[in-house]
């Protein structure tokens, strides 16, 4: 018996032997896809990172004060959670191609034009757009790997992963040698090229869409799962179990990572006694730890029948890490790679988008879920620990605080990661 791939462009690969399919090239029928996914996946922090550096200037040029400061401080969580429970319903409507195109155009309209605005308020509110845009693109990413890698699920994801880590980290270096040479409002505008240059390919996957007529869902899906994805709104998914765990591990992983990032430079320095120099090593270590967990948690996940041994792990790290910082046991630097094992539950995250659903729909409905509350969550996570160090004049009490959620956040994992158990199945 032969078997026949056929592609989107009409094409086909004979297979001889049924039993070993021949793989799909990855580029054949889906190139614009790669590339407009590649540029996705590195632009979406950029507004966030690159401004950070640059802060004190635009506060300087545009005369914004403490509270406008704290405000901007809080956008990125807000816009990337409030876009979260958004996309899902945009995705529904026009579909994830449609929804990538317009996160590109949102962040590169934002970003290209909130530096050179002699505004504050028109500054906040194009943040807000390109943010916006940013937290969309955040929430299709996954679906649409689903949609057209069914075949190197492991892999594109882990590719996308590492691009949002790349895409939060390049922004930060480049920032200042950039404003350096050609001025802080071309430094704060230059990633929105990318974002600009992302338009092409989605532009040129939708027109194709409209050629040759919607891809077909991966093989192997459900033959009811069709009928569950006009069920997937806010009152089905706060009834899954996979879909609460997958936010509630979510939330308690944005928490802890966005109260570091906030705190940890602080902590180390007023808690540990560390210097100016030796803390940023420290916390170099702690922000480094996220690319090689980008890298290697969705391949571990994806080969695992039961990740929950995993999610346990990276439940555990921060907390390990901070009971380090509590008792003083180690080297800053050790404690801070320890507590910088968590950065992978973002991309075992995902991971699990797919692997917990069968369509491309269900995968966006649980992503813009657990994006939405985790997001929030992140936002929470910095107030509580100010909020405790103000109260009581110590960072031990927000220690043994974040440490605590080691409990909520492996109660998640173990709902999320249960094998067997796919999200629209309850729906169907």
């Amino acid at each position: 018996m032969v078997n026949t791939i056929t592609d989107r462009s009409g094409s086909s690969d004979k297979v001889t032997d049924k039993s070993t399919p021949l793989r799909p090239s990855l580029w054949k029928g889906r190139a614009a896809i790669l590339v407009g996914l590649v540029l996705l996946g590195i632009t979406l922090r950029h507004a966030v990172t690159g401004l950070s550096p640059l802060l004190s200037d635009v506060r300087a040029a545009l005369g914004i004060g403490t509270a406008g400061a704290t405000m901007i401080g809080m956008l990125p969580t807000l816009c990337f959670g409030a876009a979260g429970f958004l996309a899902p319903v945009i995705v529904r409507r026009v579909g994830a191609e449609s929804t990538a195109l317009l996160a590109v155009v949102l962040a590169a309209t934002g970003t290209l034009l909130r530096p050179f605005i002699d505004s504050s308020a028109v500054f906040i509110v194009l943040s807000i757009v390109a943010l916006t845009g940013m937290g969309l693109g955040n929430v299709v990413g996954a679906p649409l790997v689903k949609k057209y890698f069914p075949d190197r699920q492991a892999v594109m994801v882990t590719v996308f992963a590492l691009l949002m880590q790349a895409g939060a980290t390049l922004p930060a270096m480049t920032a200042i040698p950039v404003a350096n040479t050609f001025g802080w409002q071309a430094s704060l505008a230059s990633w929105g090229l990318l974002s600009l240059i992302a338009v092409i390919p989605w532009t040129i996957e939708l027109f194709e869409l409209r050629r040759t007529g919607p891809v077909s869902t991966q093989a192997g899906a459900s033959a009811t799962a069709p009928a569950a994805q006009n069920k997937l709104g806010l009152s089905q998914l706060v009834t899954s179990p996979v879909a609460v765990g997958t936010a509630l591990f979510y939330a308690m992983a944005s928490l802890n990572i966005y109260a570091m990032l906030a705190w940890l430079p602080t902590i180390l320095q007023q808690h540990l006694g560390l210097d100016r120099t030796a803390a940023g090593v420290a916390f170099s270590v702690y922000t480094f730890m996220t690319l090689p967990m980008a890298f290697i948690t969705p391949l571990i996940a994806n080969k695992m029948k039961n990740p929950m041994p995993l999610a346990a792990l990276l439940a555990a790290a921060g907390p390990v890490g901070y009971l380090g910082m509590i008792f003083g046991v180690g080297p800053a630097w050790f404690v801070t790679l320890i507590a910088g094992l968590a950065g992978g539950a973002f991309p075992l995250s995902i991971a699990m988008f797919n692997l917990r659903t069968r369509t491309p729909t269900g995968s966006a409905a649980i992503a813009g879920f657990a994006m939405g509350i985790g997001y929030l969550a992140g936002t929470l996570g910095p107030l509580l620990g100010g909020w405790l160090y103000a109260t009581t004049g110590s960072w031990v009490t927000p220690l043994w605080v974040y440490a605590g959620t080691v409990v909520p956040m492996s109660v998640g994992g173990l709902m999320m990661a249960r094998p067997g158990r796919y999200l629209e199945d309850k729906f169907v």
